[in-house]
């Protein structure tokens, strides 16, 4: 009889160590299972991306030598092909991108979801063990050794018990372990939903922006009827205008400079204002014998230039309102916005392909307000940003459409 016992002991203990243990163990390897070939799918999109992004670099390099104004039509439209070319690349790594965060999601979810039900198992074995140490812990020791028929299988017991408390111990352990690793999950869920929502935006300005590319092609085509000599009186006219629109500008400016009201406008300070693209700067503010960009037709920067590909994401350097949306075609700052950010400043977003807001709508710092581009007086893609003194910021209206212009202000005395 007390074999039996001391064996009937044993078997129990072994079962509840089992039932505490195992689970975790199966769940984990079902988890890998789950996981396997969402890994195996992301690997292979990473693989396509880094093949995408050496074709990029490669269309961007092409670019970078045909950028300058051309002087050829054939050279004009195979700089138009090679943005397009570049555009439609650009597209197709965001898309895998996107893919990929996509399948990073999938896998996450399928992680947090076995985790819940991992940790949802494991309290279930942590009740089912309480529950029986909390039997025993009704009986007194004096009771224990009366039930037991010796003192051999009263200390089995004892052992019993404590062999159960280590399993309890250790499956608590496994449930702050998995609560920890679920957290994680989630803040990497979050992230890749993050990347997601700003691939997306990224993807909407690349289309937008290939579709302006392919309308500016068919435009030249048929203003031109592809001839040479067509485009180049088109290019003669285009020119002279395109210098007297800065000259004008130039000389109305340099007047505006004068009558800002320094009581008007922010102390000088670093980081007032965020960056609208993260890229390098290709001209600064102020005389050009010192931007480094000298011409005949202006020898003042009035703000700064920022590079960029087509399409990318431009955004509000501060809060305020839209007070100013214009597309001057391919004078001036081509398709614009302008932002009053009623702190005695006023921001300008030059040479857009397209804008993404209208006047008088509320924007946040750091929300996206339009798509870089080369329209207006261009020679590459860039964004020109110009902060005016509110005080001398007006908008007028000219034969090619509306010309923001103001007493400008160098906008490296408020950027971060």
């Amino acid at each position: 009889m007390k074999k039996q016992l001391h064996q009937l002991y044993k078997v129990i203990t072994i079962i509840i160590i089992i039932i505490l243990i195992v689970p975790s163990l199966f769940t984990q390897s079902t988890r890998a299972g789950l996981t396997d070939d969402l890994e195996k799918q992301i690997n292979e999109k990473q693989s396509q991306i880094k093949e995408l992004e050496k074709k990029v670099a490669e269309l961007k390099n092409s670019i970078k030598d045909k950028q300058q104004q051309q002087t050829t039509l054939k050279k004009q439209i195979g700089l138009l092909e090679g943005q397009i070319a570049e555009l439609e690349s650009e597209i197709q790594l965001i898309r895998e991108k996107i893919n990929t965060a996509n399948l990073e999601i999938q896998k996450l979810n399928a992680e947090i979801s076995q985790k819940e039900n991992d940790i949802s198992a494991q309290k279930e074995y942590l009740t089912m063990a309480i529950r029986t140490i909390n039997e025993y812990d009704q009986e007194t020791p004096f009771e224990m050794v009366l039930k037991n028929s010796s003192f051999s299988d009263f200390l089995n017991q004892i052992q019993y018990i404590e062999t159960l408390q280590e399993a309890v111990q250790d499956n608590l352990i496994s449930i702050k372990n998995l609560k920890t690793e679920l957290e994680g999950s989630r803040q990497q869920q979050e992230e890749f939903r993050g990347k997601l929502q700003v691939l997306n935006i990224e993807l909407t300005g690349k289309n937008l922006a290939l579709g302006f590319q392919k309308d500016d092609k068919e435009d030249l085509l048929t203003t031109t009827k592809n001839q040479e000599k067509k485009y180049q009186t088109q290019l003669q006219e285009l020119q002279r205008m395109r210098q007297e629109i800065q000259k004008e500008i130039y000389s109305l400016e340099d007047k505006l400079r004068l009558a800002i009201d320094p009581s008007s406008i922010p102390k000088a300070k670093r980081g007032l204002l965020e960056w609208p693209l993260k890229n390098g700067l290709t001209q600064g503010y102020g005389p050009t014998s010192e931007t480094g960009f000298i011409n005949n037709v202006y020898s003042f920067h009035n703000g700064i230039d920022i590079g960029a590909s087509i399409g990318d994401p431009v955004r509000a350097a501060y809060d305020g309102t839209i007070n100013g949306v214009g597309n001057d075609g391919k004078y001036a700052y081509g398709k614009w916005v302008t932002i009053n950010h009623h702190n005695g400043l006023v921001t300008l977003y030059g040479h857009l392909s397209s804008q993404k807001v209208s006047n008088g709508q509320k924007v946040k710092r750091g929300e996206v307000i339009g798509y870089a581009g080369s329209t207006g007086f261009s020679t590459g893609p860039h964004l020109h940003f110009t902060v005016y003194a509110a005080n001398t910021f007006k908008i007028e209206s000219r034969w090619y459409g509306l010309l923001p212009m103001g007493g400008s202000i160098n906008p490296m005395n408020y950027l971060e």
